[in-house]
C-alpha cells in the first residue's frame, strides 16, 4: 500500500466511519483531536466556536474538554441540528456560518470572551476565506483559528478543490494577525496542513 493509498484508506474507512465519541460519529482525524485538546489546555479559551458539527461527536468531545482542561462553552454552528441532546455548556446556532444573522448571534455570544475557532463546515476555498475574514477578528491573541481539511488540497482530491488550504494561503496575504504554527502538525498525518493559525495580534 502506498502512502497515498493509506491516507485514502484512513479517510474513508477509519475517520469517516469508526471515529466516535460517546458513541456518536465525529468525522475527525484522532491526531488532530489530540493536538486540539493541547491547544485548549495551553490557551484556555472561554468559548470554542465550532463551525460544522454534522453528527455531533466532536461537539460532545469539545464540551467535555472545555469542562476538564479549560473552563467555558462551545458555540456550535451548522445548517441542521444533530439528533442528539447537547450538554449544558453547548450553545447551538442553526444557519449558514457566513450569513449576517448567524454572525450577529455569534458576535453577541463571543463578545468580550477569549475565543478560538474551528472551521469544519463548508470546505470550498471561497467559503472558508469568508469564515477566516469574519471569524478571525473574534479570535483572541495567542488563541487559534483551525481551518480543517486542507488535506483535500494536498491530496489534490479534485471533487473538493480548491479547498481550505487555498483559502488560508489567500488569507495570510491579507493580514498579519495570524501565522501558521507548524509545531501543531507534529504527528505528520493531519487533516489541517497549514491550518493551525495562531493569532499574533498585539
Amino acid at each position: 500500500m502506498t502512502l497515498r493509498e493509506w491516507i485514502e484508506h484512513y479517510q474513508e474507512s477509519v475517520a469517516m466511519k469508526q471515529v466516535r465519541y460517546r458513541g456518536v460519529l465525529a468525522w475527525k482525524n484522532v491526531f488532530d483531536l489530540w493536538v486540539i485538546q493541547e491547544i485548549i489546555h495551553e490557551t484556555q479559551p472561554e468559548v470554542v466556536i465550532e463551525i460544522g458539527c454534522k453528527f455531533g461527536g466532536t461537539t460532545l468531545w469539545l464540551s467535555d474538554i472545555m469542562k476538564t482542561v479549560a473552563s467555558g462553552r462551545v458555540l456550535s454552528i451548522d445548517l441542521a441540528r444533530p439528533a442528539i441532546p447537547f450538554p449544558d455548556n453547548v450553545d447551538f446556532i442553526q444557519g449558514n456560518s457566513i450569513s449576517d444573522e448567524t454572525l450577529a448571534k455569534v458576535r453577541k455570544r463571543a463578545q468580550g470572551k477569549r475565543a478560538m475557532v474551528i472551521a469544519d463546515g463548508n470546505h470550498t476555498a471561497d467559503h472558508v476565506l469568508q469564515e477566516l475574514r469574519f471569524y478571525g477578528p473574534l479570535v483572541a491573541s495567542g488563541c487559534y483559528f483551525i481551518a480543517e481539511d486542507g488535506i483535500v488540497d494536498v491530496m489534490e482530491w479534485e471533487k473538493f478543490t480548491p479547498g481550505p488550504l487555498v483559502a488560508v494561503q489567500r488569507f495570510l496575504t491579507q493580514t498579519d494577525d495570524f501565522e501558521i504554527d507548524r509545531d501543531r502538525e507534529k504527528f505528520i498525518l493531519t487533516y489541517a496542513p497549514g491550518g493551525f493559525l495562531k493569532c499574533v495580534r498585539p
